[in-house]
């Protein structure tokens, strides 16, 4: 496996997680504090905490300090456009799934 596609494929594992997918979805609407993240998801402070660390480490999202708080945003905007293609993607895949199902389905029924 070469370099690039080794970091590709540790970018979208960090990607695979729903916890961290949630978190970029509530800094779509502009920055937050780590408070106010773990209070919106329900999760403890050390599992959000750990998945912001991991969220800086790509360098996905940055923060700012003001005051004794930590205010996180994202980095870069065009990760929604990816993650967007995604999920237009994951739609419809799952349709054509359902799709060939029903058809399978009628099928049986008729015996065929």
């Amino acid at each position: 496996m070469s370099e690039l596609t080794e970091k590709i494929a540790d970018f979208l594992k960090v990607l695979g997680d729903q916890t961290r997918l949630e978190v970029l979805d509530l800094l779509k609407n502009g920055e937050k504090t780590s408070k106010e993240i773990e209070a919106i998801l329900g999760k403890s402070q050390s599992t959000i905490s750990q998945h912001l660390k991991i969220l800086i480490e790509i360098q996905l999202i940055d923060f700012e300090k003001k005051g004794n708080k930590n205010y996180y945003k994202i980095k870069y905007d065009y990760i929604f456009k990816i993650l967007t293609f995604i999920q237009s993607l994951v739609v419809s895949l799952e349709s054509e799934k359902r799709r060939k199902v029903s058809d399978l389905d009628i099928l049986d029924t008729l015996g065929v």
